[in-house]
This record gives structure tokens, C-alpha cells and sequence, in this order.
């Protein structure tokens, strides 16, 4: 999802650093080299140090390790990331995947209790990876409804499209983008037009909760076309399908 947001801030015209955190997997820094890397979780003295280095720009994106979430909540309380954070005006977004798994579930009870109000969410769901029907019917789901969380769904991707991805990126001996597979000719046509699908559905989604993610909407320079969905389909009557009149 990060890189969504990093995909639709450039497509968007806004200033975006990116901040990967994550050392085991380094996802970021693998797509986008120009990210910075803090290993902002292997000590409190380090994620201070990741505080006090945020870059200045309308937005920055970082990338944890999912199970780092007790340390991320109480290296905040302890170090009063949110007054900091208050005091520089800068808002924190928090990215909360819904999943129909209980731990999942629970850490984001928990991030919510200990963040409350003074911090922004965007609910993003994955129906290609996770179910979150059960989620839904939880009281955090409708406390999201409630204070009009945005949610963002990722939209799904074929296999094969993202084999030919991985081929691709063989081939030029890095990570591509999305935005930079769905220009690379070596991969097929078809599939270049899902990635340009899958982009647009993120875009939409991100220019819908620009909100939350910027500080303030008119930093975005460019918007989404938004074409009417050429696959809707009209009602046909049976009787007379090709709609002839006398």
C-alpha cells in the first residue's frame, strides 16, 4: 500500500520522502532506492533519532515491520512522539489493515486506544490476500464508519501479471514499480493495461482520502480522470437485445 500512496503523491505533483524501516524485508528501499533507511525499531534511541530527522516535506511515507507495533506504541508514549509532532504541525496517518485474523484484529484495538483522535487512519483492505468479513462486524469497524475513515481496497492483480513483473525485473536486475512496469515494452500489452487499471483504483482511492494523507488538498497539482466505468452494463431485454425499434 505504501507504495501505492508514493505512486499516486508523484502522479499528484506532491513532495514525498519515503523512509524504509524495515530491515528484514527492506521493501521500500528495494523499489526505491532514494529512500532512507532507519533501522528505526532496534532501539528507542533509533526511532528517536527517526523523529527528529523527518524530512520536511507535505509528505513522508515509512515502512515498519508488521509485528513491531507494541515497540512503535510504547517508544510514542515514551518519547511524546504526538506533543513533538504537535508542536511542528505535523499530522500522523496510520495505515490499518483490516484482516479476519484475531492478532491482527486486536493490534489495531490496540492502536487505536493508545492513539485515539490525535493521530488520522485510512482502513485498507485486501480481499485478494484477507477476508475482513468478520472484521467488519467489530466495534472498531463501525467506530471507523462512524468518524468517516476513509478505506481504500486494493484492487486485485492476476498472477500472471505479476510474474511477467517479476521477469521483468530480472531481466533489468531490480525491483520495478508499478509505475515503471506498466511502461516496460518486455511485458505484455494486456498485462501493462491491468497494471495501469490496478494504478488508476489506487489513485482514485488516494485522491479520495487526500485528506488524511496531505496537509492540505491544494498541494495536489494533478487529479485522476475519472471515466465513467466502460463495463457497466445496461439491462437487455431479452425479448429484443439489439433494442431494434419499428
Amino acid at each position: 500500500m505504501q507504495e501505492g500512496i508514493i505512486a499516486w503523491a508523484r502522479f499528484a505533483g506532491i513532495p514525498v520522502a519515503m523512509v524504509d524501516c524495515d530491515a528484514e524485508h527492506l521493501t521500500l528501499s528495494k523499489k526505491f532506492p532514494e529512500a532512507a533507511f532507519v533501522d528505526a525499531t532496534r532501539s528507542t534511541d533509533e526511532f528517536l533519532k527517526l523523529i527528529m530527522s523527518l524530512p520536511d516535506v507535505p509528505l513522508a511515507v515509512a515502512d515498519f515491520p508488521a509485528q513491531a507495533t507494541d515497540f512503535l506504541l510504547g517508544a510514542m508514549e515514551s518519547l511524546r512522539v504526538l506533543d513533538a509532532l504537535d508542536e511542528h504541525e505535523t499530522r500522523m496517518t496510520i495505515l490499518m489493515f483490516a484482516a479476519d485474523d484475531p492478532t491482527a484484529t486486536a493490534s489495531m484495538a490496540k492502536t487505536y486506544r493508545a492513539l485515539g483522535s490525535r493521530v488520522d487512519y485510512v482502513l485498507v483492505k485486501n480481499p485478494a490476500r484477507f477476508r475482513s468479513q468478520a472484521f467488519d462486524e467489530t466495534a472498531l469497524a463501525e467506530l471507523f464508519k462512524r468518524h468517516h475513515v476513509p478505506v481504500i481496497e486494493l484492487p486485485t492483480i492476476t498472477n500472471t501479471t505479476l510474474e511477467e513483473i517479476k521477469t521483468a525485473s530480472a531481466a533489468n536486475k531490480r525491483h520495478l514499480t508499478y509505475v515503471e512496469a506498466a511502461k516496460t515494452l518486455s511485458i505484455p500489452f494486456i498485462c501493462r493495461k491491468e497494471i495501469e487499471h490496478f494504478l488508476n483504483r489506487i489513485y482514485v482511492q488516494c485522491e479520495d482520502a487526500a485528506g488524511v494523507l496531505t496537509p492540505d488538498t491544494a498541494l495536489i497539482l494533478k487529479k485522476v480522470l475519472r471515466v465513467k466505468d466502460s463495463l457497466t452494463r445496461l439491462t437487455i431485454d431479452e425479448f429484443n437485445p439489439l433494442d431494434i425499434h419499428e
